[in-house]
C-alpha cells in the first residue's frame, strides 16, 4: 500500500493550502473535507493526475494446496 500524505500550508495571509498524495480518486475529497470545513470557504479546487488514476482493488485470500 502506498503512503498517504497531507501537506498543509498556511501563508501569511492566512491562506490554507492542503497538498494531497498517495490517494487515487475521490478519496483525496474524503480525507480534506473535514478540514475544508473547518477552514472555511474553498477558494479553489485542482486535481493532481492521481486524482484521475483508478484505486487499485489489492484481493486479500489464500490458496489450499493438497
Amino acid at each position: 500500500m502506498e503512503m498517504q500524505e497531507l501537506e498543509i500550508t498556511i501563508d501569511k495571509e492566512g491562506n490554507v493550502k492542503i497538498e494531497v498524495s498517495g490517494i487515487k480518486g475521490e478519496g483525496c475529497r474524503a480525507l480534506t473535507r473535514d478540514i475544508e470545513n473547518a477552514i472555511g470557504e474553498t477558494r479553489e479546487y485542482t486535481c493532481t493526475a492521481e486524482y484521475y488514476e483508478q484505486p487499485v482493488q489489492e484481493e486479500l485470500g489464500s490458496r489450499i494446496h493438497r
